[in-house]
């Protein structure tokens, strides 16, 4: 049986009083994580909750968050991790769309989620001023002896809310099963053994960390997870210097940090091993010089999404294929397909479909996504456009249609445009990403008004500050005469960011 919680219990045995995981200056055991996990899963069914219900975690990076995640799988629970940059809306949005039972947040949040949870039961980790819903009180009275849990392989662990294309976030629903192969895959493809030691950079809500938890989790290797509240690539090289780190996700805003810092000699370059990527394509001058700066490192670029897990790979090396995200990884197969869902030749660009273990299950209460993201043997889109090469190699032409990453957040500009329609003077809006040197783009918005009204872009600017976490919010608005539209009558996003584009030169 693969399942999330036998993986933990594994390394357990093996690696008892061997270092799990480092936050800031806490540390825990295999032992002791194993135990906490089986004290919080005991303390989740001394609710009256059963295995199958869902519990929300609103969370910052920490211990508490990985037990979470560790109790919810041994008590055969579904976690729902939240963005912690979420506003009250889109949380209310996602607790109610999964119909979750009950959360567990930090205190600090406490005051906000008077407004966002309702009736939901809420407990807080961190110590809270009520005893009973202080959850680390209520763990501590608990068994630290594995529940009496069944909990099958292809159960749910997690519903993993994606950026809706059509403006509403979707729930991907990921088993055991999928997940512990993601770790496997990833530990036989770059090699990780427990003498390795993983940094947990990116907030443990997103699946990236998720994951990476779970790998090193699986391995037995000891993982650090990036202690700061606030992103701050100094603090990212002072942990690594501090751990010896051999391996790492790095999002390419990062990289290039990185080279600098091993250039100026403020980054021991010899613990780095591995170092994986994804995101946005590499060039060929930030490449070579992590290759070079970084004498043991193999550089990997990734591509997958919460849907798919790990889906392709490419190792790097100097003079090598660039613009490409690789051949699949172990045990997954790639399809190019047309319209109709009809193989097209190598070198034909088409929708990328993904078949292998470790998809997701379904979209959470969502037949008619489902539906439309899987064909009937099993393969799965989430929308990239690419093309595959004779030799199997995947390269990406668009990502997501018009998907935004900004510092490895996914924007949709479906849902920030429609909070800016939903203004009455509004009658077109389009979203765009802008190039941005630090975060690898931002979000910028144009829009057109009513006949006969003005539009006032600081009342805009606030309906998006309410509405939508801080990644998605625009950073400039402007009121434009017309948009560029297709034949349908829709706004063609291409051709407004081009339209941008066009009007700031600086930006190109």
């Amino acid at each position: 049986m693969l399942t999330v919680g036998q993986a933990l219990e594994g390394s357990a045995r093996r690696h008892q009083d061997k270092p799990a995981l480092i936050f800031g200056d806490q540390r825990l055991s295999y032992r002791e994580l194993d135990q906490r996990a089986n004290r919080m899963a005991r303390a989740f069914l001394a609710q009256g909750l059963k295995p199958g219900d869902r519990v929300a975690l609103l969370l910052p990076n920490g211990l508490s968050m990985a037990e979470a995640y560790f109790g919810l799988a041994k008590a055969g629970m579904v976690g729902v991790p939240l963005n912690l940059r979420w506003q009250p809306g889109e949380i209310i949005y996602a607790i109610q769309d999964a119909q979750v039972s009950m959360m567990l947040a930090d205190r600090e949040l406490a005051p906000m989620l008077n407004q966002a949870a309702g009736a939901l039961p809420v407990f807080y980790t961190g110590g809270y001023e009520d005893s009973a819903r202080d959850w680390d009180r209520l763990c501590q009275n608990e068994s630290p002896e594995p529940p009496s849990v069944e909990v099958a392989e292809h159960d749910p662990w997690v519903i993993v809310y994606t950026s809706g294309t059509t403006g509403k976030p979707k729930g991907a629903v990921r088993s055991h099963f999928s997940n512990v192969i993601i770790a496997l895959s990833l530990v036989s493809e770059l090699g990780i053994t427990p003498h390795d030691v993983g940094f947990a950079i990116l907030p443990m809500f997103h699946v990236n960390s998720m994951w990476f938890v779970t790998l090193s989790m699986a391995v037995g290797a000891t993982c650090v997870i990036y202690p700061h509240r606030a992103f701050h690539p100094g603090h990212v090289i002072e942990e690594m210097n501090r751990h010896k780190v051999t391996y790492s996700m790095f999002v390419p805003s990062l990289l290039t940090f990185l080279a600098d810092a091993v250039e100026q000699g403020k980054i021991d370059p010899h613990s780095l091993r591995v170092m994986m990527t994804s995101s946005a394509p590499l060039d060929s001058t930030l490449r070579d010089r992590l290759i070079r700066g970084f004498p043991n490192v193999e550089l990997y670029d990734l591509y997958g999404s919460t849907e798919y897990g790990a889906a392709t790979m490419i190792r790097h090396e100097i003079g090598g294929i660039l613009g490409s995200v690789g051949y699949p990884a172990i045990g997954q197969e790639v399809r190019i397909l047309d319209d109709d869902r009809q193989r097209v030749p190598p070198g034909t660009v088409g929708e990328v479909y993904v078949r292998g273990p470790s998809l997701m299950s379904e979209y959470w209460r969502n037949p008619d996504a489902t539906r439309e993201a899987f064909t009937d043997d099993g393969f799965l889109t989430v929308g990239d456009m690419g093309y595959l090469t004779p030799e199997g190699i995947l390269f990406l032409v668009d990502r997501k249609k018009d998907m935004i990453i900004v510092a490895g957040e996914n924007v949709y500009p479906t849902e920030v445009e429609n909070v800016l329609l939903s203004h009455p003077a509004v009658a077109l809006a389009a979203v765009v990403g802008i190039p941005d040197p630090r975060r690898g783009e931002r979000v910028a918005a144009m829009v057109v008004p009513r006949q006969g009204q003005e539009v006032e872009v600081g009342e805009l600017a606030e309906m998006c500050r309410k509405a939508l976490a801080d990644y998605k919010r625009p950073y400039a608005i402007e009121v434009v005469d017309e948009l560029p539209m297709g034949p349908a009558a829709k706004v063609v996003r291409r051709l407004a960011r081009e339209q941008w584009m066009k009007n700031h030169p600086q930006e190109s």
